[in-house]
C-alpha cells in the first residue's frame, strides 16, 4: 500500500468495486490504483472523513436523505442515535458524537 495522501486517494463506497471516489477529482472514477484505496461503508461516512481532512469541497455534494444519515449514525453509534429520526434530531446526534454532516439535510 502506498503512503496515504488525502488529496489524491480513492475510496470504494458500499462495496462497489467497479468505481471509487477520487479525492483529487471530487467524483467517482472507474480507474484507480489498488495501492491507494480504502473501503468505506457509504457516502455519508465518506463526507465525514473528507471533512476531517479539510477536503469537504472534494466530497459528495448531493444532499443525503434522512434515512441515509440515520443508517450511517446507527453504524457509528447506535446508542447515541437511539430513536432519532428527524433531520433536526439526527443533526443533533451527529454534533454530539462529532460526526460531520453537510449543512443541508
Amino acid at each position: 500500500m502506498e503512503e496515504f495522501t488525502p488529496k489524491n486517494w480513492f475510496w470504494i463506497v458500499a462495496g462497489d468495486e467497479s468505481k471509487a471516489w477520487s479525492s483529487a477529482a471530487g467524483a467517482y472514477v472507474s480507474e484507480f490504483s489498488s495501492g491507494r484505496v480504502t473501503r468505506i461503508a457509504n457516502e455519508v461516512e465518506l463526507f465525514d472523513v473528507l471533512s476531517r481532512l479539510k477536503l469537504t469541497a472534494k466530497g459528495p455534494s448531493r444532499t443525503f436523505t434522512v434515512e441515509e444519515v440515520r443508517e450511517a449514525l446507527l453504524r457509528i453509534d447506535a446508542e447515541a442515535t437511539g430513536s432519532a429520526s428527524s433531520a433536526a434530531e439526527l443533526l443533533a446526534v451527529a454534533e454530539s458524537i462529532e460526526f460531520n454532516l453537510p449543512p443541508a439535510l
